[in-house]
């Protein structure tokens, strides 16, 4: 991308202007603002190269404007540093160069322009004579003195033929070639020796090179397992950690499942113990009317008993009487005369014979025994000692759908005869809300009982 000359251009010529005039300001440095191409005024000075080299950064790129006089004739001249630290990434250094043609366009006027990467090249000494070599004229009149050249002499050529023949010694040339040829090959064998030398200490070096590599190799090696190692128990650590963590958590989750249970338990049996004791208190209230009528009707079928009896007596002796001849009512003149048709309440032969008249007498054993469920064992006939017989009297026809309907969430076994079982999705009818916890109902098999309200969930 291009610089940005624009957004900060008063500020830039401002700066500039004051380091060309006749001000006390004799140097300015720009810098780029922050990470964008906006080019701004960084710092301005009284002081020379050395205050300005302290404003320059090895990892930025900036741009400086110098006034220094110089040293021929003592005008001043302006001096342009294009800076580019050395920690400035190379992707930076390209952008830079090309936006170094267009700030030399912007900031006219400068007499010399340098490119520096470090303090080295803005020294004060070298800017000065860069400055004295970019003069028109490396002397000033002022300074320069006479020189004496001496007398001029006439100018004039000597020249003698050369004798190659007396001037060359055969003897001592051969000695030289000889010598020559010794001196080649000293060289030679020397040469070779320090070739076999330099491979031999090459090798030599290598060798120990290669040692060296494979030690360190093997240290590193060692290293890297050393602390596998003890990444590995490190994570066996945690693991059996995390194990055992899971393991307390699952045993107190059990424990506490445990104890809901049985605190559920003993709810239920509590709520059971309830139950029954209404019910019990409900029979004792009801069983004297009970008692009652059922002897009333001991009495009555006892009496339909007698009847029949008779009825059957009477219908005995009629038949025998009809089937006799009659010679034998005359031979039986004298003997006591037997009536056929005997009234009923003067004939005291068929009362010793119904002996079934002690069969009622269980009625008594429920009274004798205080069974709280005497009225759901008479229902059902003779159940000895039956603890749930209430709840099984209750087990009558299922009802036609009406009152309440549950739909069974969770599936249920009952834990004894006073409870029904059911399994998911099932539909309980005739829901009685008994208790808080237990509710009455039939399931999908008509029978009826206890069950967990919160194992199902109202439909109605």
């Amino acid at each position: 991308m291009a610089i940005d000359l624009k957004t900060n251009q008063g500020a830039l010529l401002a700066a500039f202007n004051d380091v060309l005039s006749d001000s006390d300001t004799d140097w300015a440095v720009f810098c780029y603002d922050k990470t964008s191409n906006t080019l701004k005024v960084q710092e301005t000075g009284e002081d020379g190269v050395d205050e300005m080299v302290d404003e320059l950064s090895g990892s930025k790129a900036q741009y400086a404007v110098l006034r220094v006089k110089d040293p021929n004739h003592g005008l001043f001249k302006f001096v342009q540093i294009n800076w580019m630290g050395e920690a400035l990434p190379s992707s930076k250094k390209g952008v830079v160069q090309r936006h170094i043609t267009d700030v030399e366009r912007f900031f006219k006027g400068c007499h010399i322009r340098i490119n520096a990467r470090s303090e080295e090249d803005v020294i004060e000494k070298d800017i000065l004579d860069k400055v004295a070599k970019s003069s028109g004229a490396n002397f000033s009149v002022h300074k320069e003195k006479k020189k004496d050249y001496g007398p001029i002499e006439a100018v004039g050529a000597r020249y003698e033929k050369t004798v190659a023949a007396s001037e060359i010694d055969l003897k001592k040339r051969d000695a030289y070639w000889q010598q020559t040829e010794v001196e080649a090959k000293q060289r030679q064998a020397e040469d070779e020796a320090r070739k076999k030398e330099e491979l031999v200490k090459a090798d030599q070096e290598r060798r120990e090179r290669e040692a060296a590599e494979n030690k360190r190799r093997e240290e590193a090696s060692r290293a890297k397992d050393a602390m596998l190692q003890r990444r590995k128990q490190a994570e066996r650590e945690a693991e059996e950690q995390e194990k055992a963590a899971t393991r307390d958590q699952w045993r107190r989750r059990q424990e506490a499942e445990a104890e809901e249970s049985a605190e559920a338990q003993r709810e239920a049996e509590s709520t059971k113990r309830q139950r029954w004791e209404q019910e019990r208190e409900r029979i004792s209230k009801a069983k004297p009317s009970f008692d009652a009528g059922q002897q009333a009707a001991q009495e009555e079928e006892r009496r339909l008993e007698k009847e029949q009896q008779w009825e059957e007596e009477r219908q005995r002796i009629a038949a025998a009487k009809i089937s006799r001849p009659p010679q034998q009512y005359e031979d039986e003149e004298d003997e006591p005369p037997a009536d056929p048709e005997p009234e009923p309440e003067a004939d005291p032969e068929p009362e010793p014979e119904p002996e079934p008249e002690p069969e009622p007498e269980p009625e008594a054993e429920p009274a004798q025994e205080d069974d709280t469920y005497a009225v759901a064992e008479a229902q059902e006939t003779v159940e000895e000692d039956d603890t749930y017989a209430v709840a099984e009297s209750q087990e009558t026809v299922k009802p036609d759908g009406e009152g309440k309907r549950a739909r069974a969430l969770y599936d249920y076994d009952a834990a004894d005869d006073t409870e029904i079982s059911f399994l998911p999705d099932d539909i309980i009818t005739d829901v009685d809300e008994i208790d808080e916890g237990w509710w009455q109902g039939y399931n999908p098999d008509g029978k009826h009982g206890m069950f967990p309200s919160n194992y199902v969930e109202l439909i109605d």
